[in-house]
C-alpha cells in the first residue's frame, strides 16, 4: 500500500495552525485578565478616592465642631471670668457694708454711753446747785433775816438705759429680718400667696407668745406707766370690736404641723429609681410632686456610706481589697446617679415637678448639674468626693433654712398638690 508523503506535511501544518490558535487564545485570555485587572484597579482607585473625600468631609465637620467648641469654651470662660469679677466686687461691697454696720452700731453704743454720762453730770450739777442754793438760803436768813424763795427743781430728763436701747436695736433688726423673709415669699407666690404665708408666719409666731412691736413703737421707747388710780365712774367703757376676718381659713383648720404632715402622707407614693432605691412623691389626680426631703435623705445616706468606704480605702494597703472598696464606692455613686437621672427625666417630661416653695434651691436644673458631676467625677478620688459632699452640704443647709418654719412649707406643699 502506497503512502502519500503530503499527509505528514499537511498534518504538520494542521498542528501548527492549532498551536497558533491556542497561542492566540492564550494571549486573548491574558489580555482579558489584564483588562479585568485594570478595570478592578480603576474601580478600587475610584472607591478609594470617594472614601478619601468622605473622610475629608467628616474631618472638616469635626474640625468645624471643634472650632465651635473652642469658641464656646472661650465665651464661657469670658462670661465666667466676668461673673466671678462681679461676684467678687459685690462680695467686697458686702464686706464694706458689714464694716459700716459694725462701725455704726459701735458709734450708736458709744453715743448712748456719752448721753448717759452727760445725764450723770447733769445729775451731779443739779445736786451741787441744790446744795449751794440751800446754803445761800440759810446764810441769807441767818445773816440778814431774808427769806429767799428757792426755784422749783427742774424736771430731770428721761433716763436712757443702755441695755434697753440695745434691746430696741435687736428688735428692729429682727423686724427687718422678718420683713425680708416676707418679701422673698411674696416674690415666689404672688400677692395672694404672700398674704397667706404671712398669715401662717403670724400664726406660728403667735404660738410662741412673743409679740413683735411696730417700728414707731420701738423708736418711741417704752410707755411710761400711769400709777394714778382711775375712779370706776370715770373709766371709759369698753369698746366692742367685731373680730377681724380670718386672713387664711386653712390656718385654723390645720392646727399643727403633725396634722399637715399626716394629711400629706395620704398623697405619698413610691416607685423604684432604676433599681437603685425608691423615689417618694405626692400625687393627686394629675399633680405629681417629688418629695425633696426624701431625695436629700437618700443623698445623706449615700454620702455617709461613701465617706465610710473612703476612710476604709485610705486605711487599706492590699491592692485586691482596694479594688473591691473602689468598686463598692462606684456602686453607691451609680445608685445616686440613677436616682437623680430618674427624677430629672420625669421633671423634664413635665409629668413631675418639684415644690415651688423650694424651687429656687432644688429644681431640675440643679439636679441636672449634680447628675453631670456624678457622671464625670470619680468618688475614689478623695478631692472629687469632698467637693461633691461640700456642694450637697451647702444645698441641704440652704434648703433646711428655707423650710423653717415647717408649717409654712407643708401648707404651701399641700395647697400646690390640691390646686394643680
Amino acid at each position: 500500500m502506497e503512502h502519500d508523503p503530503n499527509i505528514f506535511r499537511d498534518s504538520s501544518q494542521v498542528i501548527q495552525e492549532v498551536e497558533d490558535q491556542l497561542e492566540r487564545i492564550l494571549q486573548k485570555k491574558f489580555c482579558e485578565v489584564d483588562s479585568e485587572l485594570v478595570e478592578r484597579i480603576n474601580r478600587e482607585k475610584e472607591a478609594a478616592r470617594r472614601r478619601k473625600e468622605e473622610i475629608e468631609r467628616d474631618f472638616d465637620k469635626e474640625k468645624t465642631a471643634l472650632t465651635d467648641y473652642r469658641v464656646m469654651v472661650r465665651d464661657f470662660e469670658e462670661q465666667r471670668a466676668g461673673l466671678l469679677n462681679e461676684a467678687r466686687d459685690r462680695f467686697q461691697k458686702v464686706l464694706r457694708f458689714q464694716v459700716e454696720i459694725e462701725n455704726l452700731a459701735k458709734s450708736t453704743v458709744d453715743e448712748i454711753k456719752k448721753v448717759n454720762e452727760i445725764q450723770e453730770w447733769l445729775e451731779g450739777l443739779r445736786t451741787k446747785t441744790s446744795e449751794r442754793a440751800a446754803f445761800l438760803k440759810n446764810d441769807l436768813k441767818e445773816r440778814f433775816g431774808i427769806v429767799a424763795e428757792v426755784m422749783e427743781e427742774e424736771l430731770k430728763p428721761l433716763g436712757l438705759d443702755l441695755d434697753e436701747e440695745l434691746e430696741k436695736l435687736r428688735k428692729i433688726k429682727d423686724l427687718l429680718a422678718i420683713e425680708s423673709v416676707a418679701a422673698n415669699l411674696g416674690r415666689m407666690g404672688g400677692e395672694a400667696a404672700r398674704r397667706e404665708d404671712l398669715a401662717v408666719m403670724d400664726a406660728a409666731a403667735g404660738s410662741t407668745g412673743v409679740e413683735i412691736p411696730e417700728l414707731q413703737d420701738l423708736i418711741a421707747g417704752p410707755a411710761v406707766p400711769d400709777n394714778r388710780e382711775t375712779p370706776a365712774e370715770e373709766a371709759p367703757p369698753p369698746v366692742e370690736t367685731a373680730p377681724d376676718p380670718e386672713p387664711f381659713p386653712e390656718v385654723r383648720a390645720m392646727e399643727s404641723e403633725e396634722v399637715l404632715a399626716a394629711s400629706l402622707e395620704t398623697y405619698r407614693r413610691t416607685e423604684p429609681a432604676n433599681g437603685s432605691g425608691e423615689i417618694h412623691y405626692f400625687q393627686k389626680d394629675k399633680a405629681v410632686i417629688a418629695d425633696p426631703e426624701k431625695i436629700l435623705a437618700a443623698v445623706d445616706k449615700t454620702l455617709e456610706e461613701a465617706q465610710r468606704l473612703s476612710l476604709k480605702l485610705g486605711q487599706t494597703e492590699s491592692p485586691k481589697d482596694q479594688f473591691f472598696i473602689k468598686q463598692e464606692l462606684i456602686n453607691w455613686q451609680e445608685g445616686l446617679r440613677a436616682l437623680f437621672l430618674r427624677v430629672v427625666k420625669m421633671c423634664e417630661k413635665s409629668s413631675w415637678s418639684l415644690p415651688r416653695y423650694t424651687q429656687e434651691i432644688l429644681n431640675s436644673q440643679v439636679l441636672r448639674r449634680l447628675l453631670e458631676r456624678l457622671s464625670m467625677e470619680n468618688w475614689s478620688n478623695p478631692e472629687e468626693f469632698a467637693s461633691f459632699s461640700a456642694a450637697m452640704s451647702e444645698i441641704k443647709k440652704v434648703f433646711q433654712a428655707k423650710i423653717e418654719p415647717r408649717i409654712a412649707y407643708l401648707l404651701s406643699l399641700k395647697r400646690e398638690i390640691e390646686t394643680e
